[in-house]
């Protein structure tokens, strides 16, 4: 932190937080998740402008006669961070047992702290973590992928339960590989709908036809949806 510092000084310590928001922002908005480009790049900067309004504090009232003031920076990092929980809670999505978006809230957790250490002047700790979370967030990325390759979704059955049983068709969709986390059943006027929500092992392109086209053989089986989940 410089005892002086100048509005250069805070013109490179906002380029270098945007530059690092944008980064980590550009691979969530490729992948398409809640919080992106725009999301990643105004919460490091909101971080940024907060440091460095507590550098600029402490320079103004460094000298002050009143022996009670004191000021604590460390609150005040603190608080951003008590305060960005409730964005990174809000980008986690919940569908039946399937969780989505954690790895989303804790980039935009990330970026926050990135965002405290340029505020702070502590750019090559600032760098380094960038360079640590595109790392991660890119190779790590891709080795999950290629070592576990899951497509989850929603799949939609309406039955006339005369003819066949909701077990029949949860046996049918476990037998195509779905494991099954949770599901619904309704029934009214005669018609029973089952939907469930699940996920399948290194599914490829044209399963969701084949588990559509092998429900719809079933007896008694009218309707029939898949809705993939992103």
């Amino acid at each position: 932190m410089l005892i002086d510092p100048t509005l250069e000084t805070f013109l490179i310590r906002f380029a270098l937080s945007f530059a690092a928001a944008f980064a980590l922002g550009w691979n969530r908005e490729e992948l398409g998740h809640p919080a992106g480009l725009r999301t990643h790049v105004l919460i490091c900067v909101a971080a940024c402008t907060a440091m460095q309004l507590g550098g600029w504090l402490l320079v103004e009232t460094g000298h002050t006669d009143n022996g009670l003031f004191r000021l604590d920076l460390m609150r005040l990092a603190q608080g951003v961070l008590a305060g960005i929980g409730f964005i990174g809670a809000g980008t986690i999505l919940k569908q039946g047992n399937i969780v989505r978006g954690v790895t989303t809230a804790a980039t935009v957790w990330l970026v926050t702290v990135i965002g405290l250490c340029f505020g702070a002047g502590a750019w090559r700790l600032g760098l380094c973590a960038t360079g640590v979370t595109l790392v991660t967030l890119k190779g790590l990325g891709w080795l999950e992928q290629a070592r576990s390759q899951r497509c989850y979704g929603t799949v939609t059955v309406e039955f006339d339960p005369g003819e066949t049983s909701h077990a029949t068709l949860l046996g049918l969709l476990t037998q195509e590989g779905l494991g099954i986390r949770s599901r619904n059943l309704e029934e009214e006027a005669g018609t029973a709908r089952l939907r469930c929500v699940g996920a399948v092992q290194g599914a490829p392109d044209a399963w969701p036809l084949r588990l559509v086209g092998s429900l719809r053989r079933a007896p008694g089986v009218g309707r029939v949806s898949w809705e993939e989940m992103g």
